[in-house]
């Protein structure tokens, strides 16, 4: 044999050493059986070597191969340790379950929250739109630049809109109008309502959207006298038709005419939604029909008529700036020969932006919340590990006088806190998905995008990473609490006496301060949008919502509404109709309006003011109008200031008549006592040219939401203005929702054929135009409760770690004759100190943060000092009450025992 030496280094796998001792075995061996044979020394080396061949050709491949295998052996070992290591944490997770539940309820708590949130922001901000290529597609909105500003995302008219699809080579476009439409099928006893759009052929193939069974409109549907054909939904085939594939083909009745189904889109398509569109559009929140939009000649020389949305998708290659300019140079050149005083243009929004910009900021800052949310639960887990890695050291201290090294040790509490955290990670994702759902049914019907709003990929990956990065800094946390020099001080102190230095308190106390910090900061911010929603409920609409039921009421008309054709037939409806429920038992009165107040359904228009000289197009005097029929002014309690209501005075057959609010009369009169009898000629839908003379003013009414500015609103009566389809008021003596079967009742009598849909009280009208406040405020405040619970919890533990590394300092006060009371008020001063740093350090955050919370105040600062104070106070109080328990029991210590013990 040969002669080898042995160290303890050599236990690490080396294939370049292992290879070359291997060879020199052989040769040494070979060598030696050649001088056996009676060769020299010298000539049985050489003879040796030359037996072997190339040498090093052989040494190469030995020492790949044994590599390999030690790489093999190596990866085979790691595995098997972290199987070892993750299941000594499952043993020791369930040996301590009070401290398991803790740690993994806490992160449950902290990710789940974060996860619920990111999954809404992920849908509304983050995924991609549900068709072809969205990047590449925007809305089309008109702009008319106006002193008071607020004529911005206008709609199209039919005139502009084919001036664009026959010139511009940067967009393929697609018009769209909503159209509430009801369906009527063989054994339905009524007419059910349902969403519908009229929309170009077009537009299918400008979102990249293929039907899931049949095929969509041709361009020949188009045109005037073309064929009625329909597409439907996917949910509406499924809920209407049983999923039943020969419905292509089919007539289905539509607002009394009958269609031919075409074809069915595929599950979840639903363009357009309403939340993604200005709500003055009135867009259901999903559509379920689709028919044809037809322009004749008249509709594409209409420049007047603002009723068309537009989306479009830019050619491949050309940006959004240029798409703009095009659209705009079209429109100039139009203008420029036609109207060069106005001064309209176009605006192109991305449609990721139309559908998600209007939330983005609040969803935006209940991320930021949230995260606030996570970071104190986290700060509350690695204080409990830290707690615990301390009162593991003697086991610790066992493992390393075994020969376990530091990045062994490291590994196993690295390992321990991944499995927490994935645990955590793992129920926050369960938490998450019902979060998600519950802060969706939090604003119905509001939220843009909702379809979209899911748990994905990219929220498991979020997921993942917080989970994993957060067991990676629990570990590293862990590993750096363990005192290496001492831990062989452990085995010869027995574990008697477990005592922090102050370097280790002292990132304790900084936990527990951030966490202190963070609440306070988050509870700043619940009270603001608390007290800014106290705020808004305290504002007078301008109407009585109490006792007030309402409901969307149509009749099914051919084609589109032409007053000529249709208005007095709907005059006629409506008249009786109202006249039969305003003599309903228990009904005070009934009306009809054409827009409900804080419903976001707005119509608008120019007007010119007799006696005042005109200002260019555009630049005049604007109104919101109002169509409104029956008793609507008792019916809403709206309150007449000055003149009168609506009578038989105001029919067709008589001069033009309409009612102004306040805010008309302030900013367009002189005064309020020289406005009745005053004359205008609106400019609106079928009255464009007709004067009409102001006979009453009312109240301000509040027409989109309760913090809006007050703007110019005119009332104009039905028996003047048709206008398909009016929303009923109906005020009853007692609850509104008992009246719903006797008006159902009434309104079937009058006209069969009736729709009814959006049944409600004017209160749930009132209560969703609050439901975004209401969502920023109670999301804020759940995480501001959770954050000042988690952050109690931790002060608590830090206080009682403290109380129990001191219990011999207290013994031996309590022995010398201190009081206990003097122990009790040691400790709560204790608590106070870490209170208040905290609370100084999160006022300072919060003064600096509160400012983006401004545009969702309403009547209260951003930095209110009430709401600071107040805040502060009760985080201050709050930390006293934490640190109680732990001084009382330390003012109970047993100084002999302690003293004993030590």
């Amino acid at each position: 044999m040969t002669k080898r030496s042995f160290r303890l280094s050599d236990t690490k796998p080396d294939a370049k050493r292992d290879v070359d001792d291997e060879v020199a075995f052989h040769l040494e061996m070979r060598t030696r059986e050649f001088i056996e044979q009676g060769m020299s020394p010298d000539e049985a080396r050489r003879k040796a070597a030359a037996s072997f061949g190339d040498v090093q050709a052989i040494r190469s491949d030995l020492r790949q191969e044994r590599a390999s295998r030690n790489e093999e052996i190596e990866r085979r070992d790691w595995w098997h340790g972290v199987r070892m290591d993750v299941q000594y944490a499952l043993r020791s997770l369930k040996k301590n379950p009070a401290f398991s539940l803790a740690a993994i309820g806490t992160l449950a708590l902290g990710i789940g929250s974060t996860l619920a949130v990111f999954t809404v922001v992920n849908g509304v901000l983050v995924r991609p739109l549900p068709y072809k290529e969205p990047a590449g597609l925007a809305m089309i909105w008109m702009t008319l630049p106006r002193k008071d500003g607020f004529l911005d995302e206008l709609p199209l008219t039919s005139g502009f809109y084919s001036d664009i699809e026959q010139s511009t080579k940067a967009l393929e476009m697609a018009a769209f109008r909503s159209w509430p439409s009801s369906l009527s099928a063989a054994g339905s006893t009524e007419p059910e309502p349902v969403a519908g759009a009229r929309v170009s052929p077009a537009l299918f193939d400008v979102l990249g959207v293929r039907p899931f069974i049949g095929r969509t409109f041709e361009r020949d549907a188009a045109v005037p006298g073309g064929p009625r054909v329909a597409v439907i939904s996917h949910s509406l085939w499924q809920r209407r038709f049983g999923g039943d594939r020969s419905i292509v083909g089919k007539p289905v009745t539509l607002s009394g005419e009958s269609f031919t189904v075409l074809g069915v889109m595929p599950a979840g398509f639903s363009f357009p939604r309403g939340a993604e569109l200005p709500s003055p559009f009135q867009f259901a929140a999903r559509t379920d029909v689709w028919t044809p939009l037809v322009f004749d000649s008249t509709d594409r020389r209409n420049y007047g008529t603002m009723n068309l949305s537009a989306v479009s998708r830019r050619v491949q290659g050309v940006s959004l700036e240029n798409a703009r300019n095009d659209v705009s140079r079209i429109l100039k050149a139009f203008l420029k020969e036609n109207a060069p005083n106005v001064e309209l243009d176009y605006r192109l929004v991305p449609l990721a932006d139309q559908a998600g910009g209007k939330v983005k900021r609040g969803l935006l800052i209940l991320m930021g919340s949230v995260v606030f949310l996570l970071l104190i639960a986290c700060a509350n887990v690695a204080s409990l590990l830290v707690a615990r890695a301390a009162s593991r050291r003697r086991e610790l201290a066992v493992r390393a006088a075994l020969g376990a090294g530091r990045g062994r040790i490291a590994r196993q509490l690295i390992t321990e806190n991944l499995v927490l955290a994935v645990a955590g990670g793992v129920l926050g994702i369960a938490l998450a998905y019902w979060g998600a759902k519950i802060m969706l049914a939090l604003v119905p019907g509001s939220m843009p995008r909702a379809d979209d709003v899911g748990v994905d990929w990219r929220v498991l990956s979020v997921a993942s990473l917080v989970a994993l990065g957060a067991g990676v800094l629990f570990g590293i946390a862990a590993t750096y609490s363990v005192r290496w020099t001492r831990l062989s001080a452990e085995l010869h102190s027995g574990g008697t006496r477990t005592t922090g230095d102050r370097g280790r308190r002292f990132g304790r106390q900084l936990l527990v301060t951030a966490e202190v910090a963070l609440s306070l900061m988050l509870l700043i911010g619940a009270a603001l949008l608390t007290r800014s929603f106290v705020s808004l409920q305290q504002v007078q609409p301008g109407f009585d919502a109490s006792n007030l039921l309402t409901m969307g009421v149509g009749l099914p008309i051919a084609g589109q509404f032409n007053p000529a054709r249709d208005g007095a037939r709907w005059t006629t409806t409506l008249n009786e109709a109202t006249a039969r429920l305003g003599a309903l038992p228990g009904v005070v009165a009934a009306g009809a309006v054409s827009s409900l107040p804080l419903s976001g359904a707005l119509e608008a228009g120019g007007l010119f003011i007799t006696g005042r000289a005109p200002e260019p197009p555009g630049q005049g005097p604007n109104a919101r109008y109002n169509v409104v029929s029956g008793e609507y002014f008792k019916a809403a309690r709206i309150n007449i200031v000055l003149g009168r209501v609506f009578d038989s005075r105001d029919d067709a057959s008589g001069a033009g008549s309409i009612i102004v609010n306040r805010e008309f009369v302030r900013k367009y009169l002189s005064n309020e006592a020289d406005a009745v009898g005053h004359t205008v000629t609106p400019q609106f839908t079928f009255t464009r040219g007709k004067l009409h003379t102001i006979v009453g003013i009312v109240d301000n009414v509040k027409l989109s939401s309760l913090d809006e500015q007050p703007l110019p609103q005119v009332y104009v009566p039905q028996s003047q203005l048709s206008y398909p389809g009016l929303a009923f008021v109906i005020r009853t003596e007692g609850d509104p929702l008992t009246a719903i079967p006797a008006v159902k009742r009434e309104l079937r009598a009058v006209d069969p054929a009736i729709t009814i849909n959006n049944v409600s009280t004017m209160q749930d009208v009132l209560n969703h135009s609050l439901a975004r406040q209401r969502f920023n405020m109670t999301l804020i405040g759940i995480f501001a409760a959770s954050a000042l619970l988690l952050a109690i919890v931790g002060l608590y533990g830090v206080i009682a770690l403290i109380v129990g590394q001191r219990s011999r300092e207290i013994g031996v006060r309590l022995a010398l004759g201190a009081r206990p009371a003097d122990v009790v008020r040691m400790v709560l001063l204790e608590g106070s100190r870490l209170g208040l740093a905290g609370v100084v350090v999160g006022v300072i955050g919060a003064f600096a943060l509160t400012r983006v919370l401004n545009s969702m105040l309403y009547g209260v600062s951003a930095t209110d000092a009430l709401t600071f104070v107040g805040a502060a106070v009760i985080v201050l109080l709050v930390a006293l009450s934490a640190a109680f328990g732990p001084a009382r029991r330390a003012s109970r210590v047993d100084p002999t025992v302690t003293l004993r013990s030590a």
